[in-house]
Formats: structure tokens, C-alpha cells, sequence
């Protein structure tokens, strides 16, 4: 007598696949290439970072080189090619005057005496808003009413002084130079105005005050980062801290910022390459993981950078860019969760913002890439470049990678997770009854412009929301084609995504681009497999 017996179903497993993070990547794409552009975790989810707006242009063809927000004046003042301007809040822009240069570094400080600074590492420019006028250069020598006598850098505001560093270098001695109390236009070359960094031999890159540390002030040298403190003296005002300095000085002027309680700035020594470092003035904490430092040890010219402060939804981040063609990298690191993400345009190029104000509760940015003037916004789901430009943000997650502990072969029947849907009021209404797979999956040709119909063969929307969705199979080394999946229409809230059939591997990375002009929200999910 035989017996009939069906076959036993493969046992199968469900392995948590992990979405929702940062940059986790290792040193070599073996360990991982686990990353994340254009969006961050918030309450557990991955969500959409800031989009942009252009709101007043300036010079198309130009560069963005700084902008300030002044509270006093109620104004805010940027320098794009060698124009300096001034924008009001209902967003009118005033020429005011021109400096020396047209490219490099910028920095602006302001005084309680109306007086704003611009610094070009040239020389220091003042404008008076409230008298007018145009730009008068600040002057220096030994009455301090000479020509500037020393080449001036990063300038900041504390306790009545304009101070910038002495960036003349050279042989000169590492000093810095305190404007006359409460005025901006005069920097005398006295013992009573003149600073010298004392820990190290090294030259002055820039001097910053300290967030939440009243009198106190960091001068960062290239090796070496001193506290000083204003303590009044007759002599000169400062005194430095005798018992204590940070052992990391500063590549970059224009990666210094500072926000909340915390001075961050791209680091370096004699003894180490460069590194993201932070401090809050008694102590200096390195922010990069091995894999953030392994790559900024491949950089070309990482003093080619420049950073910003910006706050979305109470996290705190740090965005730096490599603007170098060669490096080409923006990254972005979460004060809150400890985290890093990479941030692009619509190219997968740097990220255009040069540096961020705050002015009347909004946001707003010179641009790298040309002399305008943009909004930031957590509100803004697109890069939107004015006369009908408006790009696509690129939202990718690539994973961790999904292995058995002893690294044995498994097949990946599919792959779900949950995903806001439903909400995107520029999506289409209704979706077509189009040939589909068993796996929901809608048929297309290659080039993307054609759905295959049951009958013949219809135009594809002009814009439909998709994830594309594609995966390694050689623990990220390479990945491989793109397999599609539409969003749902305005009002169609199934938030299930799921991909069937992924196949077998033993170490499988996989990688989601989320293609929207609407908001995202994903949160984690699983991979179904058996052996």
C-alpha cells in the first residue's frame, strides 16, 4: 500500500530588517554599507529632511559666500561675488556696497554699537545700519587709524570686541586682535588689543565664543584650541586658562559653528587626521565612527569645507560639506540621536546650502552652487529653484546587511515594511487597471515611460509617487536592477509595502529610493526566508 504524502513545506523565519537609521557604514562595504540620504529617524521613523525654495535671486551665475541674521536690525545681510546686501522681512533686497574679492571665505559679526563686520581673510568691511552709508575698511596699525596691518580671518562678537584671528602666518607669532570696545572699525596693533596662543606653537585659526559660558571664549589654532576668559584685566581683557586646553585644533575656519551649548568644527593635531570633534568648552568629544573617519581620511582636500548649524524638529544637526570636486560629500550628524546621514541636491552632488540664519522663525541659505537667496523648510518636500525648476528630493536607505549567524545560505521569499501612503495630494487619483504580476508589482517598459496594458499599450502618468526597490546579493558591493512599486493614490491609506520573490543569497543588503514630491514615513520591517 503506498502512501500519498505531500512534500513538507520549508520551514520559514522572520529576520527583523532594520530601515530606520543613519550612516552605520564600516571601513570596507563587507562590514556594511548601511546609509541614508536626504531623510532622518524622528519618533522611531525615517521622515523627509528639509526641502528648499528659492525666494529672491540675486546672481544666477554667481557664488553665495556668507549670510547673518541681525535681531537689531531686523535684518539680514549676505554676501554674494563681492555684493554685499541687505534683505528685509518681506524679503526686498538692498545693495549696500562691494568688497575686495569674489570667491573664499566669509564671515559676519555684529556689534551692539549697529556696526556689522564682514570679513573676506582681506579685510574687515563695516556697515552701520542705522546711520547708512556704504562699506568703510577697518583700520589698524599702531594708532589704529593705519591700514589694516595684519591679515584678518574668522571674526566673532563677545563682551564689546569684534575679534578675528591673525591668519597672516608667515613667521608671525599666533595672535589675535580685539577691535576697540564697541567699535568694529578699529583694530590697534597694541599689547592691550593683541592676543598670542600660548600652549602649542601654532598659528590662530579662529577665535568663537562659547554657547552658555558667558565670559568665556575658544582661540582654535590648527593643533591646539585654548579657553580664555574675559576677566577685565587693565592690560588686556583676556586671560587664558592655565590648567586646561582642547588638544585638537581646527582644519577649517569655515566648518567652525556653534549652537544650543556646542562648538563643533572639523579637528585635526599633529598627530591625526581630520575628525569631526565637538565641545562645550571644558572638554572635546570626536563625533565620527570608523567608517566616517575612514572616509574622511580618503578626501582630497578636506580643508575645502565648509559647515552650518541647523535645528528641524528639535534635533540639532551639524551639516558639513567637502565641497572639493574630488570629494564631492555632505554630511549630516544628529546632536540628539548620535547619528549620522548624507544630505544632496537633486544629483546626488554636495548639498547646496553655503550657510543657514534664522530670521522672522524661518530659515534661509546662500547658496554654493549660485548667488541666491533660499528658504528651508521641513515643509518643503521638494528642491524647488524658481521658473518652474522644481526637482525631486532622492530619499535612498540601503540597510544593514541581512546574514545568518553562520553565514548559511537562505532564500528571501519577500520583504514588507509599513510606509505612510494615501497622503501625496500630487499623485494621481486613480490608478488604471493595468497588467500587473501575481505580486502586485505593475508592468512597464524599460524606459519607464509606458505602462503594458491588457489591450494595448498606455502613456504613464507624468508623476507618479514609486519606491524602487533593488538589492545585493554580494553584502553591498553590488546592486542590482530596479524593480518598481506605486504609491497609493490621494486617499488610499493601505500602508503595507511588500516585495515577493527577492531570492537567494547568504549576505543580502537591500536598498529602497523613494521617489515622491510628498513627505515620507517608513518605519522598519521584516525579511521572510527559508533554507
Amino acid at each position: 500500500m503506498s502512501l500519498n504524502m505531500k512534500p513538507k513545506a520549508p520551514d520559514t523565519q522572520s529576520i527583523p530588517l532594520k530601515i530606520v537609521g543613519g550612516n552605520k557604514f564600516g571601513i570596507y562595504p563587507k562590514i556594511s554599507q548601511e546609509s541614508t540620504f536626504n531623510m532622518f529617524v524622528s519618533d522611531g521613523w525615517l521622515v523627509s529632511f528639509s526641502g528648499y525654495k528659492k525666494i529672491a535671486t540675486i546672481n544666477t551665475n554667481g557664488i553665495g559666500r556668507a549670510i547673518y541674521s541681525s535681531t537689531r536690525a531686523d535684518l539680514m545681510f549676505a554676501v554674494v561675488d563681492n555684493i554685499f546686501l541687505s534683505i528685509s522681512p518681506n524679503l526686498t533686497v538692498t545693495q549696500i556696497g562691494f568688497i575686495d574679492t569674489f570667491v573664499g571665505d566669509v564671515f559676519i559679526a555684529e556689534n551692539n554699537n549697529n556696526q556689522i563686520a564682514i570679513c573676506d581673510k582681506t579685510n574687515i568691511y563695516v556697515y552701520n545700519w542705522l546711520t547708512g552709508g556704504g562699506l568703510v575698511k577697518a583700520t589698524g596699525g599702531s594708532s589704529g587709524t593705519d591700514p589694516l596691518d595684519f591679515i584678518p580671518g574668522y571674526i566673532a562678537y563677545h563682551d564689546t570686541y569684534i575679534i578675528a584671528a591673525d591668519i597672516s602666518q608667515a613667521g608671525n607669532p599666533a595672535q589675535w586682535r580685539l577691535s576697540v570696545s564697541g567699535d568694529a572699525t578699529q583694530f590697534p596693533a597694541d599689547a592691550q588689543h593683541t592676543g598670542t596662543m600660548q600652549t602649542k606653537p601654532d598659528y590662530v585659526v579662529g577665535v568663537v565664543y562659547i554657547p552658555s559660558a558667558a565670559n568665556n571664549i575658544l582661540v582654535m589654532g590648527k593643533t591646539v584650541a585654548e579657553p580664555w576668559q574675559n576677566v577685565g584685566a587693565q592690560l588686556f581683557p583676556y586671560q587664558r586658562n592655565s590648567t586646561q586646553n582642547l588638544d585638537y585644533g581646527c582644519l577649517s575656519a569655515d566648518t567652525i559653528a556653534y549652537g544650543d551649548n556646542i562648538v563643533a568644527f572639523l579637528g585635526t593635531n599633529e598627530k591625526s587626521g581630520p575628525a569631526i570633534m565637538y565641545t562645550t568648552g571644558g572638554d572635546i568629544q570626536q563625533v565620527s565612527t570608523d567608517g566616517i573617519n575612514y572616509k574622511l581620511d580618503q578626501l582630497v582636500n578636506p580643508s575645502n569645507s565648509y559647515a552650518f548649524f541647523y535645528k528641524q524638529l528639535g534635533h540639532l544637526f551639524y551639516v558639513i560639506t567637502f565641497a572639493d570636486p574630488q570629494d564631492n560629500l555632505t554630511l549630516m550628524y544628529d546632536f540628539n540621536l548620535q547619528t549620522f546621514y548624507y544630505l544632496t541636491d537633486e544629483l546626488m552632488n554636495i548639498f547646496i546650502a553655503k550657510r543657514v540664519c534664522n530670521f522672522n522663525d524661518r530659515f534661509y541659505f546662500v547658496s554654493s552652487v549660485d548667488g541666491d537667496i533660499y528658504e528651508l523648510d521641513q515643509a518643503f518636500y521638494t528642491y524647488d529653484y524658481g521658473n518652474g525648476k522644481v526637482e525631486e528630493i532622492p530619499c535612498v536607505r540601503v540597510c544593514e546587511n541581512v546574514r545568518l549567524p553562520d553565514s548559511s545560505r537562505f532564500v528571501c521569499n519577500n520583504i514588507t515594511f509599513t510606509m505612510e501612503q494615501g497622503t501625496d495630494p500630487n499623485a494621481p487619483q486613480d490608478i488604471p487597471e493595468y497588467l500587473a504580476t501575481e505580486n502586485g508589482v505593475f508592468l512597464q517598459t524599460e524606459d519607464m515611460k509606458y505602462y503594458i496594458g491588457l489591450e494595448n499599450v498606455n502613456l504613464l502618468p507624468q508623476y507618479q509617487p514609486r519606491i524602487d526597490f533593488s538589492v545585493s546579493r554580494d553584502g553591498g558591493e553590488n546592486f542590482g536592477s530596479s524593480v518598481s512599486k506605486y504609491l497609493n493614490p490621494l486617499g488610499y491609506r493601505r500602508n503595507r509595502v511588500i516585495f515577493w520573490n527577492v531570492g537567494a543569497a547568504n549576505d543580502l543588503v537591500p536598498q529602497f529610493r523613494f521617489w515622491s514630491t510628498w513627505r515620507k514615513a517608513i518605519t522598519n520591517g521584516e525579511v521572510n526566508i527559508f533554507q
